[in-house]
């Protein structure tokens, strides 16, 4: 009986357990390949991200795209893209919010040596520079941490200011849109020669350079337009104790001041116009209050609106001591605009100043309605 039982034992159990074994053993050592392999993949993976413009204004839609690479020869599915966007940029309707942040997840399935790129569209809500540093890519529970950076800078939304705007080129009742004087100092680039222009305007060396076969072509420089109008635009952040406002609405009317004082700039600018903008606001690096000195162009008005999407609403210096040192340098015969939530003795003697100095002083009240 015991023969049969070693016998048994020798033909059956054994090899079967030898079996077992080889088997535990080979899906130990699949285990461990697909582990390294899943490491491999999701550690060879290449992302990166922008955004189609720089620059926005508040409410506007820009596209952000997406570009994820597999260089390895092995497939790799179930690939999870996961980054955060602060609430005043709105992505996708699966975007989920938590806290100050939205959460939005990419899901990809790469085939070996695949290359996909995706355009997501976001809406940006509100004024803001925004920079998004990382994402993190899941798969099968494995994560990697990404440097992705990509950047955008939402400017305060342009409000119609036909009605505060002085009639600085009016014509009858119609707008006149020509500016008034070139700037000789000032060129924005070259355009073909045309009949009427001055041989000063010639740019020689660019006509040389552009002359083709030995024909000859000639070129000009292209002035920026400017005009005899100058801007002031001063925006007041600090609000008395006695007006009893809460942060939400002291943030809510700020933000309505910074929309009035953008569409100001933008609208003196482009009428050719000089402008300059003050605030006792601060800002990201510090300090406690904005100035930006009579200019004009393009570039001037770029550098103003981006400072205007990194103010932070916050009280600054005095109000009363930004326009006293302007009235000090020499602010004369100015279209003064001064945005604010109250008026007091300090800011009334300073604007009676300014109008002792031939300006032209328009106050824009914020919160004239409340309550």
């Amino acid at each position: 009986m015991m023969e049969r039982i070693v016998e048994f034992i020798a033909v059956v159990i054994l090899p079967l357990l030898i079996q077992l074994v080889v088997m535990a053993i080979v899906l130990i050592v699949l285990i461990i390949l697909f582990r390294a392999l899943r490491r491999f993949t999701i550690d060879r993976l290449r992302y990166e991200r922008h955004f189609s413009e720089e620059c926005v204004f508040e409410g506007d839609a820009v596209e952000l795209y997406e570009t994820i690479r597999n260089p390895t020869p092995f497939p790799v599915p179930f690939a999870d893209v996961e980054s955060y966007f602060y609430t005043g940029l709105v992505i996708g309707e699966t975007a989920i919010a938590k806290g100050e942040m939205r959460q939005f997840v990419s899901r990809y399935h790469l085939l070996p040596f695949e290359r996909v790129t995706r355009r997501i569209t976001v809406r940006c809500e509100k004024r803001g520079f925004y920079h998004l540093r990382s994402v993190s890519i899941f798969r099968c529970g494995t994560e990697r941490f990404i440097d992705s950076e990509a950047e955008i800078c939402v400017y305060p939304k342009i409000e119609n200011m036909e009605d505060a705007m002085p009639a600085a080129y009016s014509l009858g009742e119609a707008l006149s849109r020509r500016k008034l004087i070139k700037n000789p100092f000032a060129v924005s680039g070259i355009r073909e020669y045309q009949r009427g222009d001055t041989f000063s305007s010639v740019n020689f060396k660019a006509s040389a350079r552009l002359s083709v076969g030995g024909m000859p072509r000639l070129v000009v420089n292209h002035y920026e337009d400017c005009s005899n109008s100058k801007y002031y635009v001063y925006q007041n952040f600090h609000v008395p104790q006695n007006k009893g406002i809460c942060f939400d609405e002291y943030e809510e009317l700020m933000e309505l001041g910074l929309r009035i004082s953008a569409s100001l700039v933008v609208k003196a600018l482009d009428m050719g116009g000089v402008c300059a903008f003050s605030a006792n606001c601060g800002t990201a690096d510090g300090r406690k209050k904005v100035g930006y000195p009579m200019r004009g162009g393009e570039r001037h008005k770029r550098e103003i609106l981006k400072e205007m999407a990194m103010t932070r609403a916050m009280d600054g210096v005095s109000f009363a001591s930004i326009l006293a040192a302007d009235v000090q340098k020499g602010v004369y015969h100015s279209e003064v605009f001064i945005i604010t939530t109250f008026m007091d003795e300090s800011i009334a003697e300073q604007i009676s100043n300014l109008e002792k100095l031939g300006n032209q002083v328009k106050i824009i009240t914020l919160g004239e309605d409340r309550g």
